[in-house]
């Protein structure tokens, strides 16, 4: 395969991991309404649906990030362990939920912009 042809290949992979990205932030916003939802109804079913989401949430953004890994140099994400379905039942759960939620929110933001930084290193080698 030639060159070109292998960065017209890197490209659309790093375009396809944006994509990606994208379709996680939705994850992302369904989670985060299940967690508010979880704390005003303060409910196990609601509470479960939660941990649910934000465990979508955070698998999702693993592949994502195993991928980036698989194709680009650069630092590797830490990801949180997964939160116990207890989690509501300490005394800070709500807090604790909320930033573990964050955490990943983070790591996607820090997924998108090495996957900018690698299409503006690709569009400056060219040059």
């Amino acid at each position: 395969m030639s060159e070109r042809s292998q960065q017209v290949l890197l490209r659309e992979m790093i375009l396809d991991l944006h994509y990606r990205l994208r379709l996680a932030d939705e994850l992302f916003c369904d989670a985060a309404e299940s967690l508010v939802s979880a704390a005003a109804l303060e409910d196990w079913n609601s509470r479960s649906e939660a941990l649910r989401k934000i465990g979508e949430y955070s698998r999702a953004l693993q592949v994502i990030h195993q991928d980036r890994c698989r194709i680009t140099e650069g630092k590797k994400a830490v990801f949180p362990a997964e939160l116990p379905e207890w989690v509501f039942e300490l005394p800070e759960g709500e807090v604790t939920a909320r930033l573990h939620l964050e955490r990943l929110h983070t790591i996607a933001a820090g997924l998108e912009l090495a996957l900018n930084r690698e299409l503006l290193r690709m569009e400056f080698s060219h040059e």
